[in-house]
């Protein structure tokens, strides 16, 4: 069977799917030895893994997509890949599309920012494409799908939030479903919404605003909670977040925090080793090339 088949099949069982992250071939296999059905590609962690580069939008599309087709083939579960705003607007994005699928991938998701993240900006302030100019490029995006591979799954994330009221995101997220999208992620929700983030019960009105359970919504930005509270919630598909039993979230912090306690008395100095990898990339040094150059 075809992983995409294999994750769509997946989401049509009752019950919410746990998708844990990996940033390369072996957190992948570890994730399927330990039985999870799917696996997701953050472009955050497998810039820093992979490529050596903080998650401030550096990561090239054919980078991200070279990282996504060795993982997708070291697995024999679906593998759903974060390819931020699609690396353009709706010509690149049909294109990359066409790519992350040729990898091997079973599913994406893709934001609807105007451009990646600025280094200065809070993270949940981002600025977003015009909504007619976003489903534009959702319409590419699934047009490009169908002709590749119809049970590919996508996935809209909604930031609209971060800068604009609730109405707009349940706009957005309304469009898209009736566009043929997947699944929902309404990512960045306004400070001032009635849904806040991270409040369970505001969570559950905003998946039920957006047609939940029927609309498939991906479950974000609640720490502790498990699979049976996404399911309450109306949510079909969760990444675990600092989980009691699954704590993925500092998975690669732990690795190699793991590694340099491993490697640290090895070097042929007489005394153990003390130095640091940076994981964060030189965050420092493209803190000064935005300032420089980004108005």
């Amino acid at each position: 069977m075809k992983k995409t088949t294999m994750l769509r099949k997946l989401l049509e069982k009752p019950g919410v799917l746990i998708v844990p992250p990996a940033y390369d071939c072996l957190s992948a296999r570890v994730a399927e030895a330990t039985g999870f059905k799917a696996v997701l590609m953050a472009a955050g962690l497998t810039g820093d893994a992979q490529i050596g580069v903080p998650n401030f939008g550096l990561a090239t599309a054919s980078e991200i997509i070279n990282c996504a087709k060795y993982i997708a083939h070291s697995v024999n579960i679906p593998l759903i890949v974060g390819v931020e705003d699609g690396w353009g607007g709706a010509l690149a994005s049909y294109r990359t599309v066409q790519e992350v699928i040729r990898a091997g991938a079973a599913g994406l998701y893709i934001n609807d920012q105007k451009h990646l993240k600025l280094i200065r900006t809070p993270h949940n302030l981002v600025d977003v494409l015009p909504r007619d100019e976003f489903l534009g490029k959702m319409g590419a995006v699934l047009e490009a799908r169908d002709k590749e591979d119809k049970d590919f799954i996508i996935i809209a994330r909604i930031d609209a939030g971060a800068m604009m009221a609730d109405a707009e995101v349940i706009a957005r997220a309304k469009a898209c479903i009736k566009l043929g999208v997947d699944i929902i992620l309404p990512h960045a929700i306004p400070p001032e919404s009635k849904y806040p983030r991270k409040d369970k019960a505001g969570l559950t009105k905003l998946y039920k605003a957006i047609g939940a359970p029927e609309a498939k919504i991906w479950c974000n930005g609640l720490k502790n909670i498990t699979a049976k509270d996404c399911a309450d919630m109306g949510a079909k598909i969760s990444v675990p977040d600092d989980s009691p039993t699954v704590p993925v979230k500092n998975l690669l912090v732990n690795v190699y925090r793991d590694m340099h306690t491993a490697l640290c008395g090895t070097p042929d100095k007489g005394t153990s080793g003390s130095g640091k990898v940076n994981m964060l990339g030189d965050k420092e040094f493209w803190k000064k090339i935005e300032n420089k150059y980004v108005p």
